[in-house]
């Protein structure tokens, strides 16, 4: 199990702006750097490999997410906004509705100066993490009840539970996309150090402690300077493509901007992930389709959970 007094990665009281705001730009830049490298999404297998490694080193479905399908025609953070932080933003919002129509009902806004209160006006970084810290344990508990595969579950329930803790902590209504990403995205980088453990990091003045040193799952598991490797072991296309297409969700499809019949390829690749030894600890089968000169991850058939079920489930808040 991962230690509990290591789950906090970061001092909020100490360092709250640093600390809070430095752990989740890293996220972000995580998921820009993954649509940077475009030339990855050429290969299929390249593709695979990378969307493989970041569930495998530190079970981060959510920037897996940018190798996928649902990143093709909007940026992933884009399609998070879209479809589940402003419909409690923007009152009367709908995903699909025109820009005139949006334009229309901005001004409404929770994210409206009227609607902050002192405490969301002057905070300093420490609200915004007490609310991450609340907002951890659930996230935790989402991945175990729904893993990265079905990340409607957890959208939505975890953003309907922020808006109430953000309103418990703040004493107010004010909502914004930034402090929704913020506080998920700690919980990302949060729930990755529980698997990989920290080193300690040290403020400015070299005293002040802003992350501890923690023991990750995986040293547990495998040792302290525990190394895993993922490799691509197989790849193969996909014999009937016709009836891989007329399988695959054609309404989640729309929300991404796509339809089946943009689809002209597809394989299967598996990869591994293995320690220094050889011994190979997961095996995940990966369905890439090719739209364009562009390869994707195929969400809507690849599967995943069993990796958080049982290789992460000693994970806990």
């Amino acid at each position: 199990m991962a230690k509990s007094d290591n789950k906090k990665g970061f001092n909020y009281k100490l360092y709250a702006v640093i600390a809070f705001f430095v752990v989740a730009a890293i996220l972000s830049v995580t998921t820009v750097y993954a649509f940077q490298q475009k030339y990855i999404a050429f290969d299929p297998e390249k593709t695979a490999l990378n969307y493989a490694d970041t569930v495998f080193q530190r079970g981060d479905g959510y920037n897996a997410y940018a190798y996928t399908i649902s990143s093709k025609s909007e940026k992933y953070g884009d399609f998070i906004r879209i479809y589940y932080m402003y419909p409690l933003i923007y009152p009367g919002y709908e995903p699909g509705m025109s820009d005139e129509e949006f334009d229309a009902i901005k001004d409404n806004g929770y994210n409206s100066d009227k609607y902050k209160s002192d405490a969301t006006a002057n905070d300093d970084g420490t609200l915004a993490g007490e609310v991450a810290d609340i907002m951890y344990p659930y996230y935790v508990e989402l991945i175990k009840t729904y893993g990265w595969d079905d990340y409607d579950s957890i959208y939505r329930n975890y953003f309907d539970r922020f808006v109430e803790v953000r309103g418990q902590v703040f004493g107010d209504e004010y909502l914004d996309d930034e402090s929704m990403f913020t506080a998920f995205e700690s919980n990302v980088s949060t729930y990755g150090n529980a698997v990989t453990g920290t080193e300690e990091v040290l403020g400015e003045d070299g005293k002040t402690v802003i992350q501890e040193k923690s023991t990750g799952l995986f040293q547990e598991m495998y040792g302290e300077d525990y190394k895993i490797t993922t490799t691509i072991v197989n790849a193969a296309p996909v014999e009937d493509i016709d009836a891989y297409k007329a399988a695959m969700p054609a309404d989640v499809l729309e929300t991404y901007g796509i339809s089946a019949d943009d689809i002209s390829d597809a394989q299967m690749i598996t990869a591994e992930a293995s320690l220094e030894d050889g011994t190979v600890i997961a095996t995940l089968d990966i369905y890439v389709v090719q739209i364009g000169n562009t390869w994707y991850v195929d969400n809507t058939s690849t599967v995943t959970n069993p990796f958080y079920a049982e290789m992460l489930s000693g994970i806990s808040a």
